[in-house]
């Protein structure tokens, strides 16, 4: 069905039936993203996809790289989409198309592992970088569209709830997932526990997706008249220089990500320094999805009690506790705490980080303002975990310890005393930057 043939509700029934599906659409979403959870439990990023990329590649740059490229390919693209996205009256369409590509190069990593086991460690490294490039590349494009469809389905007030809530239930099932990474690990020989655990993964993405399509999402007349690409890209830069506080987020933003540039390496860290086996690094992962699971819950009612920006705040600061108990860290026990806190860290950031860019603007301008958010954290995290992989080749992990350090307690001072909570705002729609003189930015 086109989107001229869609049935327009007005504001009044609008409401009702976004009150008489709240509950369904809450669930599917926690189910969504638990699934999702689940899913990269069983090559979670700082372990098991760091390890397996350490059996590719000596270089401790071309093994941050990976991390870099899952965080890069996600956050570039989403203006690519934004005014697309920001025209359609009902967001999940495009979002379930482009999220086809978002889950089969899994796939496609584990069956090259099956398929062509004696691969040359080059051939199977790019195959392991192009297709989480091709991932995390439609995981970005669709991101504008999942978050207006989420700010249209879930009030703000049960934003953080819904994303703690997930959070919590996926450490759980990641818990259980890293388990059984765990068990395929130490039970199959490498590189054959490796394509086992992406089929795994694999497997439960497609269970996230049927959950994407079970949202119940009212088509809604843009607020926003639509713009040709030329205007669209040209006034941008004046939503900027309109939203001083959203810029400041952005650069407190930026230096948590820096902060957190080491993040892939840690597991290296404790290979190095320690010797771990591929067994303690399941071990670790479990320890880190505990951690993530013990917190989520109370960190996606802090989000709701207390704002995404205090809950920012925060993250930097665990972020700079688990840098410091991972340098000072005197045996392999130490790494578990250190782990959980990381995870903690990472969990705080990414509830708030996911409700946040939903406030600074209208709903009919969420897919810009958080697309927009995106694509300049693309630039951090991109080169963060590179220069992380530098500082560490060229001055070893002191350096990047203590780099990390630096970063995550600037960012923490920077959110705490130059960005104000955006919820607590005056909520100043920006569209007669992004429409210019003579237009009302309203569709009649």
């Amino acid at each position: 069905m086109g989107e001229s043939a869609l049935v327009f509700l007005s504001d009044a029934e609008q409401t009702a039936y976004l009150e008489k599906h709240a509950s369904w659409n809450f669930w599917v979403n926690v189910l969504d993203l638990a699934f999702y959870n689940l899913a990269t439990s069983f090559i979670y990023g700082t372990t098991v996809l760091s390890l397996y990329a350490s059996y590719l590649t000596d270089s401790a740059v071309l093994i941050g790289l990976i991390s870099a490229v899952q965080g890069v390919m996600f956050l570039l693209p989403q203006l690519l989409l934004a005014r697309q996205t920001q025209a359609l009256p009902r967001k999940k369409p495009l979002l379930l198309k482009v999220s086809i590509f978002e889950r089969f190069p899994y796939l496609a990593v584990a069956l090259g592992i099956f398929l062509w086991p004696d691969a040359p460690r080059w051939v199977a490294y790019a195959i392991l970088a192009l297709s989480l490039m091709v991932a995390t590349g439609a995981g970005g494009l669709g991101a504008p569209a999942w978050k207006a469809m989420l700010a249209k389905v879930i009030p703000i007030g049960r934003r953080g709830t819904m994303f703690g809530l997930s959070g919590a239930l996926g450490g759980v099932l990641g818990f259980l997932g890293a388990a059984a990474s765990r068990t395929v690990l130490s039970r199959y020989a490498y590189p054959f526990s490796f394509g086992i655990s992406f089929a795994m993964c694999f497997a439960f993405l497609v269970c996230s997706y049927f959950c994407v399509l079970l949202n119940r999402e009212p088509a809604r007349k843009p607020e926003v008249d639509a713009l040709s690409a030329s205007d669209y890209w040209r006034r941008i830069p004046s939503m900027l220089r309109g939203h001083p506080n959203f810029a400041r987020y952005l650069v407190g933003n930026a230096l948590l990500t820096f902060g957190m540039m080491g993040v892939s390496l840690y597991i290296v860290y404790a290979r190095r320094t320690f010797g771990i086996s591929d067994v303690v690094a399941g071990n670790l992962t479990m320890a880190a999805l505990l951690g993530q699971s013990l917190s989520a819950l109370i960190l996606g009612r802090l989000a709701d009690r207390k704002g995404n920006k205090w809950l920012l705040q925060w993250a930097g600061l665990i972020s700079a506790s688990a840098v410091i108990l991972i340098a000072l860290a005197p045996s392999e026990v130490w790494l578990y705490p250190a782990f959980m806190l990381v995870n903690t860290a990472g969990q705080a950031a990414s509830i708030a980080g996911l409700g946040i860019t939903m406030e600074f603007s209208s709903e009919g301008e969420i897919p810009t303002f958080t697309a927009l958010a995106g694509t300049l954290s693309g630039v951090p995290t991109l080169i963060a975990p590179l220069v992380g992989g530098w500082l560490t080749d060229t001055a070893g992990f002191s350096a990047l310890f203590s780099v990390a350090l630096v970063f995550s307690l600037c960012g923490f001072a920077l959110l705490r005393f130059a960005v104000r909570e955006p919820r607590h705002d005056a909520r100043i729609s920006s569209t007669m930057a992004l429409q210019g003189p003579g237009q009302s930015g309203v569709s009649k």
